[in-house]
């Protein structure tokens, strides 16, 4: 009895299919395709976890994609204040004045920067809001909204911002505006 069971384990199992002759074993997968097929399914189960992700991992395609288009602007960005910060002062101060006619700071500040109405006088030497070169990009990028200046951080990039305080510190400081408004804040030196 114990040859007969030797000689069945020898013996493909037939199943009861047969077609043109051709009959069909049942025949056990070898081991290391089956470990083969584990570490297949394993792998991919990590992989759909990681790339595809489960919500708000950051570690999806879209995440990724998004991290990396800001990654670029911050550099562009950076690149271009780099720029600006190489460019010579006559060219800073003539991007400058651009700027400064073209985003709407002549309906506050006037035409010539001696201010209106609405915004302080700024050829003189009264400041409201500080007198260094740093307080002027300060209040620019900032603005002040409870005096009605706008924030111009999401309009204009650092290096924009640096050519208008320029144009504001170097051109428009000490220079004699047609009308301008009555000095206000404190006088720097």
């Amino acid at each position: 009895m114990a040859e007969d069971i030797k000689d069945m384990n020898n013996i493909d199992e037939h199943d009861d299919h047969e077609y043109d002759g051709i009959k069909e074993l049942n025949n056990r997968s070898p081991l290391w395709v089956i470990i083969l097929f584990l570490i297949t399914f394993g792998f991919s189960g990590i992989y759909a976890v990681k790339y595809f992700g489960y919500p708000n991992n950051g570690m999806d395609q879209a995440s990724e994609y998004k991290a990396s288009v800001e990654q670029q602007k911050l550099k562009m960005s950076q690149a271009a204040e780099g720029k600006a910060a190489s460019l010579p002062e006559p060219q800073m101060i003539a991007a400058g004045q651009k700027i400064f006619k073209e985003k709407g700071c002549v309906a506050c500040h006037a035409q010539d920067g001696g201010g209106n109405a609405v915004g302080p006088n700024l050829c003189d030497n009264f400041w409201l809001n500080g007198c260094k070169m740093e307080d002027i990009i300060h209040t620019i990028t900032e603005g002040k909204p409870e005096k009605g200046m706008t924030p111009f951080k999401s309009t204009l990039s650092g290096a924009q911002i640096k050519q208008v305080a320029t144009y504001i510190k170097k051109s428009l400081v000490g220079s004699k505006p047609a009308n301008p408004k009555a000095a206000q804040g404190v006088e720097c030196k």
